[in-house]
């Protein structure tokens, strides 16, 4: 079984949707579609998290999926990144957790 999840991807300012098995646990590279920057996250019980475990490309399994989102405005999130401020806002904070 799968279920849609979302990441957003500074590099190339887009939100991502990807497809994920729900029996993935563990540390994994999902890369993104568009520009290709990997995000390094935990999965736990197929719920992709906020932790980051590396900042590029380890040993671990890289997630892919055949269908795959690209989008500027996540379809998940009532926070909508519309306008200069808030866009400048939500870089901010993801500047704030990145461990890059």
């Amino acid at each position: 079984m799968t279920e849609r999840q979302e990441l957003y991807c500074h590099d190339c300012n887009n939100y991502v949707q990807f497809d994920i098995d729900l029996s993935l646990d563990g540390n994994h590279v999902l890369e993104c579609p568009k520009c290709g920057h990997e995000h390094c996250r935990v999965v736990k019980n197929g719920e992709i998290t906020d932790i980051r475990w590396d900042s590029r490309n380890g040993i671990n399994i890289c997630v892919s999926s055949a269908t795959i989102t690209v989008s500027t405005v996540s379809t998940y999130s009532t926070f909508v990144t519309s306008s200069t401020g808030d866009t400048f806002l939500a870089q901010s904070w993801l500047n704030t957790v990145s461990t890059s």
